[in-house]
């Protein structure tokens, strides 16, 4: 602190009673620390949002997967490439968008979960997943991308720095 000049034209140090506390920038408090942390109960609901979400695109997916187009008297089955594409996209997003694997694997689970269930044959004899290329494709193609990714090692954070050089 500065000193003053005081009436008496003579300069005195201010001194405060009160203790100063001057807490570094880049310190974590243990209250900034608490809130980085997401408690369990947002563990759970983000868990059970994502299996939700993994079995809304493994039902889509198991739907869609027999669509096809003949262009030129091949046929291109574009439903078996976007459902794939579609469970790529899930589960890289969740990996990427949030930390942790919980909501990874339970998208994996459920879109594995509901494949598995969708391979079988209903109670009225109606099949959903045939026994052919495609089928196959999207039966064992789903977890095994599923699996792809959830065993990926966890990306290293980037530096805040651009343009640095090395």
């Amino acid at each position: 602190m500065r000193d003053a000049p005081h009436s008496s034209g003579r300069y005195d140090s201010q001194v405060s009673t009160e203790p100063q506390w001057e807490i570094p920038d880049n310190a974590e408090t243990p209250d900034a620390a608490m809130r980085d942390e997401p408690s369990t109960a947002s563990r759970i609901i983000t868990a059970v949002i994502t299996l939700v979400l993994g079995v809304v695109y493994g039902t889509v997916g198991t739907v869609a997967h027999t669509l096809s187009v003949s262009p030129f008297g091949f046929p291109l089955p574009y439903g078996l490439v976007l459902g794939l594409l579609g469970v790529l996209a899930l589960l890289v997003g969740l990996r990427l968008v949030i930390a942790e694997r919980l909501p990874s694997v339970a998208a994996g689970i459920g879109v594995v979960g509901i494949v598995a269930l969708f391979s079988f044959s209903s109670p009225g004899g109606s099949v959903l997943i045939t026994q052919g290329i495609v089928g196959l494709v999207w039966l064992f193609g789903v977890p095994l991308l599923a699996a792809g990714v959830l065993a990926w090692p966890r990306l290293p954070e980037r530096s805040s720095r651009r343009g640095s050089a090395a």
